[in-house]
């Protein structure tokens, strides 16, 4: 009688492999997708912030009048396209010396076409009336 060795693996042996390299990818392709929407995100806040800095930087520079109030507009940065609403309010600072009137500027940012509530940045500052 001669015993023959088996030279390979049993079909329960390939199905577990199989199980487990398709649960490795899955979860593999998800970890990418999941990068990819936040890299994406990331790039739309940084956009956005960029975008009110340079709002900013007009109201601060005499380009756009600092009126008390809200103001709603649109801008671009790079590839995207913002709404924005600017609130500019008297600020009166407590110091124990006295300092000058100021306005406040609060420019909220979000991705066109949407409304506020998809928000990518809030940028804040300061100017002379």
């Amino acid at each position: 009688m001669s015993a023959r060795k088996s030279a390979g693996f049993t079909l329960l042996e390939v199905m577990v492999a199989l199980t487990i390299l398709a649960v490795a990818l899955a979860a593999l392709v998800k970890s990418g997708s999941d990068h990819a929407r936040n890299t994406i995100y990331l790039q739309e806040r940084a956009m956005a912030h960029w975008a009110g800095e340079n709002l900013l930087a007009e109201y601060q520079s005499g380009m756009r009048p600092a009126a008390v109030g809200d103001l709603t507009g649109d801008t671009e940065m790079g590839p995207y396209r913002f709404g924005y609403k600017a609130q500019i309010s008297d600020y009166t600072a407590t110091s124990p010396f006295p300092l000058p009137a100021v306005r406040r500027i609060d420019i909220r940012l979000w991705l066109l076409p949407g409304d506020e509530t998809g928000q990518r940045a809030i940028v804040s500052g300061f100017v002379l009336p």
